[in-house]
């Protein structure tokens, strides 16, 4: 069954200014390793996020292993369509939540969004890596009884199934817990004790300028900025290798093997995925915090708020760096973020109730006592940007069936933090090892199987699961009706 959706468009040339961006790396501003495009490499990898940095990071610093038998110097070209990490990690909440209780069935994927975390948190640690990671306490707040439900449902699996990830929750529904929490409007809060917030883009440079500048690498890293991937094609070598051919507006490069880590936008190069991996449009903001979200009144904690179709997630930077309040979400008041890649837009009625809605959520009290009882929070900056819509909800990583020497990393349908990075180094060992990709799963990666991309969940989820427009206009109506 072929995808009956056009394929996704390039990533728009002039986007809206992340807050992220405010201290973009002079390296990696406009950054081309060499004049020219390389005629040819071993690997390229399109897209700069968290992970195409994943993958040449793992590439070109793990050691050989048994599930890593590339001995010999690797070269590594890495695509992007405009300056590095400018697209959705570049613009995301900054919030790192591994979501445990979301696939009660497969516990494997809880465990792997902690791993995720947890790897994060050390190579942040150990590198020193300045990009304002904090770990804390996630509380998800639940304006839905049928959400409600729904959860003590999850968590009642997830108790036989995964107890000591169960143990990780606490499902709260005393409304003076709720107000100690600071959502006293909510019907419930699920906290978990394992969270962060996080400066994306900072991390990400880090990595990047680690490739660029280290002189022990296995092989060579070369970045070429402002060079979108408009096509790839495949042909036989006369040594009866494959080889891929990777078009740009600069000319073309060949490749032995090639990773797409371009998430919403990897329709674009792989058409048949059209249906698989869908953008859509979300938009964020920095708000500036009031007196009673100020210093000891700051929040201890980070926030999601979920309902119908809600879906909003907050986190507040360190005192230190200005308290700002990372607030995104809102998607039920634009009707047009589905398939979309335009994040050159800001959608004025989502800014309008971003501003606002934490003063409802939170019952400030500096909104007592104004004449029409409403208050905005000032925003200092607002911006969109563009995630991949997964059609079963879960990323698609792997080789892709058929054609050698393609490899995919996608689809995080806005949860890439907990996911990308390990994901990424789970293709950097399919591309560099001589498994496959169910054994590298089983033997070297923790890669959930369910992630994998195979003809058979192809199928099943074109068969099982509705287009993923359809999903959410329903989704965002009923948000819209409450």
């Amino acid at each position: 069954m072929q995808s009956s959706r056009p394929p996704c468009a390039l990533p728009s040339e002039h986007s809206s200014d992340s807050f992220w961006h405010t201290e973009p790396s002079p390296l990696l501003t406009g950054h081309r390793s060499s004049r020219h495009l390389p005629l040819s490499t071993d690997v390229v990898v399109i897209g700069s996020g968290i992970t195409g940095a994943s993958v040449a990071h793992h590439l070109l610093t793990s050691e050989p292993s048994a599930h890593n038998d590339e001995t010999k110097p690797m070269n590594v070209v890495m695509l992007e369509a405009r300056e590095a990490c400018w697209g959705a990690t570049g613009r995301n909440g900054g919030h790192c939540q591994p979501l445990l209780s979301d696939q009660p069935d497969d516990p494997s994927i809880a465990a792997f969004e902690l791993e995720n975390f947890y790897a994060l948190e050390q190579l942040i640690t150990a590198c020193s890596i300045d990009c304002e990671f904090v770990s804390q306490k996630g509380v998800r707040a639940i304006y839905s009884s049928s959400e409600v439900h729904q959860m003590g449902i999850k968590l009642g699996i997830l108790a036989i199934t995964a107890p000591d990830i169960r143990r990780r929750m606490t499902l709260v529904t005393d409304p003076a817990e709720l107000k100690g929490l600071r959502v006293p409007s909510a019907k419930a809060a699920l906290i978990t004790d394992v969270a962060a917030r996080m400066w994306p883009y900072k991390f990400v440079a880090y990595i990047l300028e680690n490739l660029l500048t280290s002189q022990s690498l296995r092989g060579t890293f070369n970045l070429q900025t402002w060079t979108p991937a408009t096509a790839i094609s495949v042909s036989q070598s006369n040594d009866n290798d494959t080889k891929w051919t990777v078009t740009t507006p600069r000319g073309t490069i060949k490749a032995s093997r090639v990773v797409l880590a371009t998430n919403a936008y990897t329709s674009h190069l792989l058409p048949s995925y059209s249906d698989l991996i869908v953008p859509c449009r979300g938009q964020m903001s920095a708000l500036r915090p009031v007196n009673s979200l100020k210093g000891s009144n700051r929040l201890p904690c980070s926030y999601g708020f979920l309902g119908e179709g809600l879906d909003d997630y907050l986190i507040q930077r360190l005192s230190s760096t200005g308290e700002q309040l990372m607030f995104g979400g809102g998607r039920q008041h634009d009707a047009k973020s589905m398939g979309t890649v335009d994040d050159s837009l800001v959608d004025s009625k989502i800014a309008s109730y971003l501003r606002s809605r934490l003063v409802e959520a939170f019952e400030l009290p500096e909104a007592k006592g104004r004449y029409d009882g409403k208050l905005q929070l000032s925003a200092e900056s607002e911006w969109t940007g563009i995630m991949g819509f997964s059609r079963d909800d879960l990323p698609w990583v792997g080789p892709v069936p058929g054609q050698a020497g393609l490899f995919v990393s996608a689809g995080y349908t806005g949860h890439g933090m907990p996911n990308a990075w390990l994901c990424g180094r789970a293709v950097a060992e399919m591309v560099s090892g001589s498994d496959t990709a169910e054994k590298t799963t089983r033997d070297s990666s923790s890669l959930p199987h369910a992630y994998l991309i195979t003809e058979e969940r192809i199928e099943r989820v074109r068969r099982q699961f509705e287009d993923v427009g359809v999903r959410d206009w329903a989704e965002m109506t009923r948000a819209a009706q409450h």
